[in-house]
């Protein structure tokens, strides 16, 4: 019994602590934040550059112009020309040349764009000759004859013969240097009746061995002159070539239009004249 009545009192002391612990204020803890105001960042962005690269243009390189070379035989004005020619010449060359001491086949183009002097011979009816010096010692010989005809005559290149020099300056690496001299006969080049002039802007070749060619080009002559002007130019199939293929070319394109136009006027007059249907 005392045991119990023991107990009794600690709890109720135990109550009490509590209830005083329970009536106290507790301290209120005011915390104050610190109110940190950042600068505000200022991002500039560049303006962006703008780079415009201009297209590159390749201009192709022109083939240099050739030279004209007029000539006139005689030179002298005042005596009548039998002759009077414009052409362009170039010179298309084979030899041998040494290179790393080995001997090989080796090709030169020469283009004659002045000439040292020329000079020629009016042989009356038979025969009209250009000879051209060049390249101090080459020379070119153009000879032309006239046919035997009494009605309508006609005349041609007959004979060109060429003399040349091969050296190290024109002919580089030649293995072998010194004069040559190139001929060719019996031609019928730049052929037309007398009283014509001829004409042939295309390039024209004249083999005269297997090592060098005379090329013609923007080639207008007239030998054996009746008079002090040229006459009417036969032109050669190289140059109307291009004229002539384009006959067919315009007459298939006119064919095909009007067979279109045929077909159709062919299907909107059958289609007016189709019976329709007839009510019974």
């Amino acid at each position: 019994m005392k045991f119990l009545l023991v107990n009794i009192l600690i709890l109720s002391v135990l109550s009490t602590a509590l209830c005083d612990d329970n009536s106290t204020t507790p301290a209120v803890i005011t915390s104050t934040l610190a109110t940190s105001t950042a600068a505000p960042t200022t991002t500039t962005t560049a303006t962006p550059t703008t780079t415009t690269s201009s297209p590159a243009t390749t201009t192709p390189t022109p083939e240099p112009k050739k030279e004209i070379l007029q000539f006139r035989v005689p030179k002298n004005l005042n005596e009548t020309a039998c002759l009077k020619a414009n052409m362009s010449l170039d010179f298309n060359f084979t030899y041998l040349a040494e290179v790393d001491g080995k001997k090989v086949n080796s090709t030169v183009v020469i283009n004659l764009d002045k000439v040292d002097d020329y000079t020629g011979v009016c042989g009356n009816n038979s025969y009209n000759t250009l000879e051209i010096s060049f390249n101090n010692g080459w020379t070119l010989v153009l000879n032309y004859t006239l046919s035997s005809s009494t009605t309508n005559p006609t005349y041609e290149l007959n004979l060109v013969n060429l003399t040349y020099s091969v050296d190290n300056t024109r002919f580089p690496n030649a293995s072998e240097t010194g004069l040559r001299n190139a001929v060719k006969t019996n031609l019928t080049e730049f052929l037309a009746y007398k009283g014509n002039a001829y004409k042939c802007v295309s390039l024209t070749d004249v083999m005269l061995n297997d090592f060098a060619t005379v090329m013609f080009s923007n080639y207008l002559a007239q030998p054996f002159l009746s008079n002090q002007e040229l006459g009417t130019a036969s032109e050669c199939a190289a140059d109307t070539t291009g004229t002539s293929k384009l006959v067919p070319i315009i007459v298939g394109s006119a064919l095909a239009i009007l067979v279109v136009l045929v077909l159709v006027a062919y299907i909107i007059g059958r289609r007016k004249h189709k019976p329709g249907y007839q009510q019974v």
